[in-house]
């Protein structure tokens, strides 16, 4: 029987609802800050540390949101998290990726994410691979997490 693997990842929101996203480097994809949860990490801590790692974001604990625990593709599941944030609080040009991969050609290490943006739900519909422009736009799970965090006022 196979295992399924876990990833945890935040929706970063600004106060326009845009979702702060990454370009995976070498895809024509952006994604989330997420990664595989790591032995004895609670799933919190991963997507916290993912933030930190891909994006160079720091969070307290208790200004996230938990939206739980979500199919994403076969063998592997998503658990998400949301934070409000603001575009003055979280600007991209300090968005940093110390998280680095070598490259299969030249086997230099290169950034996991190369490049970040906020997007409307336009945007991440043609930049975010299927598997979650699926989780998040079709399921409806991006507008869940505004109402969410929305109906929590602002986070100082």
């Amino acid at each position: 029987m196979a295992t399924t693997r876990l990833s945890c990842g935040l929706l970063v929101i600004n106060e326009r609802l845009e979702l702060l996203i990454g370009h995976s480097t070498g895809s024509d994809h952006w994604d989330l800050p997420k990664g595989l949860i790591d032995r004895g990490e609670d799933p919190m801590t991963c997507a916290l540390r993912e933030a930190r790692e891909e994006f160079g974001l720091g969070f307290a604990p208790d200004r996230l949101t938990d939206l739980g625990r979500h199919a994403y593709y076969r063998g592997k599941d998503l658990h998400l998290f949301a934070v409000k944030t603001t575009s003055v609080e979280t600007p991209l040009h300090l968005c940093r990726c110390t998280s680095y991969f070598d490259h299969h050609v030249t086997h230099h290490p290169l950034p996991e994410v190369d490049g970040y943006a906020w997007a409307d739900d336009l945007k991440l519909r043609a930049r975010l691979a299927n598997s979650m422009r699926r989780l998040l736009l079709d399921k409806a799970l991006l507008a869940h997490a505004r109402a969410l965090i929305g109906a929590a006022g602002p986070q100082t």
